[in-house]
């Protein structure tokens, strides 16, 4: 809930620092993705990459198989982001497809998580190589700009998704 209370403040403080880079001359493109975007990614993809971790291990102490298990570990790190963005009031991300891959990565590191437990890993090695490929995977999206795949649906013939011009 810090997160709840803290986030209004940190929200104006970035866009009134923005602003002041922005009237000092500097290019808005630029001035777009700030230290405060890249620290917050940065939490967000170490508990995104632990949520993941922590469902993929409910999964296996449910007994249940190891597809489901990884489905766990994405469900469990992305309801985390998921509550996050609604509580602060943010458009969900996980829901659009303008923002970066979110489930992927977390799918990603659960997925990582028990393959190397099956392969009989220590805890500490599945654990840091799950957290190494959920964190890597969604820096790199965040970097290249990885987004989900869109179309347009007016040309596609999908039927009722289709929204025709009247």
């Amino acid at each position: 809930f810090a997160t709840f209370y803290a986030w209004p403040s940190v929200i104006e403080w970035q866009k009134s620092e923005k602003q002041s880079k922005i009237d000092a001359g500097g290019n808005p493109e630029e001035v777009q993705y700030d230290d405060v975007d890249a620290v917050l990614d940065i939490f967000d993809s170490i508990g995104l990459a632990a949520f993941a971790v922590i469902g993929a291990q409910n999964g296996v102490r449910a007994g249940v198989p190891m597809v489901v298990s990884a489905i766990c570990g994405m469900a469990t790190s992305t309801f985390g982001g998921l509550t996050r963005d609604v509580l602060c009031g943010r458009p969900v991300r996980i829901v659009h497809s303008n923002a970066e891959v979110y489930a992927q990565p977390a799918l990603a590191g659960a997925t990582v998580y028990l393959l190397a437990k099956r392969s009989g890993a220590s805890p500490a090695a599945r654990i840091g190589a799950a957290m190494a490929t959920c964190m890597g995977s969604r820096y790199w999206a965040i970097q290249h700009d990885v987004k989900l795949h869109t179309w347009d649906t007016k040309k596609d013939g999908l039927g009722v998704a289709v929204r025709r011009d009247t």
